[in-house]
């Protein structure tokens, strides 16, 4: 399965989705001044919710930062899901996706590329981090920022990034 996180995370991004209806001003000047002209365009293309949780990711990493210096962490968490927006589904379509992630094996999951309509989209969805990493990368993104895109919902073990950069990040999702 294109596995896309822990239940209690999902079921509070869907509470978030749903409740959160902007971005802190201050919170988004300070994430955009981080970001490249074409990592912006990224961001700007993802839907409202995302962007929220872009912004909520981001100041989650700075906190955790604790005054270290390390710009590249904060976008790293801010920009790990860009590759949702090409889904293009509302909240009910994230929800049915998640649902069949965890419901179909992913050979099946992954042949739906080749479909139109809500299976394609669901097939986007399901392998965002792929994607992100890949949009990342052609963005000019640093390695850092391309390699939590692409693993952000692997274990810990499976990931070429030190423990505690991971865990930080993790944390911040």
């Amino acid at each position: 399965m294109a596995f896309l996180g822990p239940l209690a995370h999902l079921v509070k991004r869907f509470f978030v989705s749903i409740l959160v209806q902007r971005n802190n001003p201050k919170e988004e000047k300070y994430l955009l001044s981080l970001l490249t002209d074409r990592e912006t365009k990224l961001y700007f293309a993802q839907p409202l919710i995302d962007r929220i949780h872009s912004v909520q990711s981001a100041t989650k990493a700075k906190a955790e930062l604790q005054n270290r210096d390390d710009q590249n962490l904060v976008v790293a968490a801010a920009l790990h899901d860009v590759g949702k927006a090409q889904a293009n589904l509302g909240i009910l379509g994230r929800v049915l996706a998640t649902i069949i992630d965890f419901i179909l094996p992913l050979r099946i999951l992954s042949e739906w590329k080749r479909h139109k309509g809500i299976r394609k989209k669901i097939h986007l969805y399901s392998f965002h981090s792929e994607r992100s990493a890949d949009l990342l990368e052609e963005a000019g993104s640093s390695q850092l920022v391309i390699t939590w895109a692409r693993h952000h919902h692997d274990k810990s073990s499976d990931v070429p990034l030190p423990v505690e950069v991971f865990t930080l990040l993790k944390r911040s999702d």
